[in-house]
């Protein structure tokens, strides 16, 4: 188990009192439905001074978040046009793209339209409600309104603030057309004599919407009988858990042939609690079956099923791990004479007597000596002894537990080499992927990390291992959730991309540190930055981040991500899961 707080506490309280003074280049204006005075032209510019304490700024970013809502967001939920209005200042000026604006993005089941302030009219508010409307007004209900600032900038009078904000506006129409608008903005922000702040200036920095005219997906959760029946009291107590601060990450789902019928089985299991086998009938739906683990204490929150003794009949091995005296094992179910055996002793280790580990995170397998067996590497994340006061560093922890490397030695004999073999460090592992990152033909091993910077282990030809320092993916990378593999778009070159997490609050915190060296700088920025997708580099043949370039790094609070061709199109797709936990309490902040 893992029990984690907001990854955002230590960057605000690394960064407070310090300021940043930003910059931005004006392209031509462009005026159209209303007149704009030549002292405030578009596009809108940040403040030449602002505050920069951290703690008034972001207090006065909350009061104004809170009367965009009650207002424009509202409005917007409801199609309550006049409360959308109370939301703009009288002399409101702004530039948004109309529906036919833009230019269509080619796609064979997605319409798709790019939107850029070049050629916008300006509009008053009237234009700008008007052009919402376009926007909306077809759609039975505005189904999701979010508006982030992820850069708030209060001016000196605190009657005047700027910031840039992520807005996303999805519904669907009567006939079922879903469509969702995400659009980054330019606002500027005045206080009224009430105390209520409005939106006086809006502009346009992009946008897209994408319309699906025959979703891809339905829910069958209930038809196909996949219920993982937690009791009433176990969601009281999850609740119980979200409502403190504190997320719990226990469970994984694994996708197997189990009885090899040529029909995909889930394997679902939530740590301590239980394991259940999804059989896959082939006719559309699901029987529950039970797995091997017979004590809730066995019970891991991750499982493989694979061959591990070459004998073409597949083993279960878990991440939970067992201990006695200063040994401890994670155990390994094999099939014998038709039925499951339990060999608790298989993947065993050395485990000093003041360390009893929460649990190991990832697990994935490979061949990384080259003769023929597949080895196991089991990333651990912390143990009892991990996040001390005084030791934990938020920012580059190495307070965690020993990763661990099982090299196989033929019918289901491991030894763990991790340290023999050069795979080193304390790091809070939580997500490892074998790859040959070099192309030198042999299983490199990815290591993402929480609360730090990734590590690549350079494989040497023998399955021994060095850290690769200046790796592209350590180098720029951080707080690392999710990996995945694949040529997306079949250019005949791998990419790898990293779910990370993109914060608003981060960002805007960052914003206003000035005080501080690069190499902090840096690296407050990579804890805010969101997910990557590493390419081969044009120049030198390195691996390059295009993540922003591609549109692919806000993906929210993100853990795992995987490619798949979602559309059978013949090209990969980009599946991110993301999120947390929301209070019970509606008015109560989610994390």
């Amino acid at each position: 188990m893992k029990m984690r707080s907001h990854r955002l506490l230590g960057v605000i309280g690394l960064a407070a009192g310090l300021s940043v003074l930003l910059g931005f280049l004006t392209p031509d204006r462009h005026v159209g439905h209303a007149q704009v005075a030549d002292s405030e032209p578009f596009p809108l510019t940040p403040p030449e001074s602002y505050i920069t304490d951290i703690a008034t700024s972001e207090d006065i970013q909350s009061v104004v978040q809170n009367s965009v809502k009650a207002t424009f967001l509202v409005g917007l939920r409801s199609f309550d046009w006049g409360r959308v209005r109370q939301g703009l200042s009288p002399d409101f000026l702004g530039r948004f793209p109309d529906l036919q604006d833009g230019r269509a993005i080619d796609d064979n089941r997605l319409t798709v339209r790019r939107y850029e302030p070049g050629g916008l009219d300006v509009l008053d508010a009237d234009g700008f409600i008007e052009t919402l409307i376009t926007h909306v007004g077809s759609w039975v209900a505005v189904e999701r309104v979010s508006w982030n600032a992820f850069e708030f900038l209060l001016e000196p009078t605190r009657t005047r603030a700027f910031a840039r904000v992520h807005l996303q506006l999805a519904g669907p129409d009567a006939a079922g057309l879903r469509s969702v608008i995400d659009a980054t903005l330019a606002i500027q922000f005045v206080e009224t004599p009430s105390g209520q702040w409005v939106v006086r200036r809006l502009d346009l920095v992009d946008a897209t919407r994408v319309e699906n005219p025959s979703p891809p997906f339905r829910d069958i959760t209930d038809a196909v009988g996949l219920h993982f029946n937690r009791s009433a009291a176990n969601d009281a107590l999850r609740q119980d858990i979200a409502d403190i601060g504190n997320s719990l990450i226990d469970s994984a789902l694994s996708v197997v042939d189990w009885n090899k019928d040529g029909f995909w089985d889930l394997l679902a299991t939530e740590s301590f609690g239980q394991s259940v086998l999804f059989l896959n009938d082939g006719r559309g739906g699901f029987s529950r079956e039970q797995l091997p683990v017979q004590e809730d204490l066995l019970i891991p929150s991750q499982f493989l099923f694979l061959d591990l003794d070459g004998d073409g009949v597949e083993e279960l091995v878990g991440n939970r791990v067992s201990y006695r005296g200063t040994r401890a094992w994670i155990g390994i179910y094999t099939r014998r004479d038709g039925g499951w055996v339990y060999l608790p002793e298989t993947l065993g280790f050395e485990n000093p007597r003041q360390v009893r580990r929460s649990d190991a995170q990832p697990l994935t397998a490979g061949d990384v000596n080259g003769d023929g067996l597949v080895d196991l590497f089991v990333g651990g994340y912390q143990n009892d002894q991990s996040g001390a006061p005084g030791r934990f560093n938020r920012i580059d922890a190495d307070d965690g537990d020993d990763n661990l490397l099982f090299i196989n030695y033929g019918d289901l004999r491991f030894r763990e080499e991790s340290e023999q073999r050069g795979v080193t460090g304390t790091r809070y592992t939580f997500v490892a992927q074998f790859f040959d990152f070099d192309g030198d033909g042999d299983l490199d091993i990815f290591e993402g990390n929480d609360w730090g910077e990734n590590i690549v282990w350079d494989n040497l030809g023998d399955g021994t291992f060095r850290a690769a320092m200046d790796h592209p993916l350590v180098r720029h990378s951080n707080n690392t959730m999710g990996v995945t593999i694949a040529d997306w778009d079949n250019t005949g070159d791998w990419s790898v991309y990293l779910s990370n997490m993109y914060s608003h609050a981060g960002h805007r915190v960052v914003r206003l540190t000035e005080s501080v060296g690069d190499d902090m700088r840096a690296r407050l920025e990579m804890l805010t930055q969101g997910n990557q997708l590493f390419g081969p580099g044009s120049s030198t043949g390195g691996w390059l981040d295009r993540g922003v370039q591609l549109g692919v790094s806000e993906g929210g609070w993100a853990w795992s991500s995987f490619f798949y061709d979602l559309d059978n199109d013949g090209d990969k797709e980009i599946f991110v899961t993301n999120g947390n936990a929301s209070n019970r309490d509606p008015e109560a902040p989610d994390f």
